[in-house]
């Protein structure tokens, strides 16, 4: 995986690389807590955060194919 270089777009500083995390996707109900979460599935996602602002950023992760160096096309906003 390669980590990107990301400027925020509100203060215009380096953001920071926070990791890649799977983020669990649903929601909790009342009569079968869980069971939501658990055929909802998660979300690969690379996390990068501006030390100033606070921002995240959340871009997909895919694992790269052969030949494919950096194998994170895909991006999320606004989650």
């Amino acid at each position: 995986m390669k980590i990107r270089k990301i400027l925020c777009p509100y203060c215009n500083v380096l953001m920071g690389y926070k990791g890649t995390k799977r983020i669990q996707l649903g929601r909790s109900g009342v009569i079968l807590e869980n069971m939501d979460n658990w055929l909802s599935g998660a979300l690969t996602a690379s996390i990068y955060e501006c030390p100033s602002c606070g921002k995240l950023e959340f871009f997909r992760y895919k694992k790269s194919k052969k030949g494919d160096e950096n194998g994170t096309d895909g991006n999320i906003r606004g989650i």
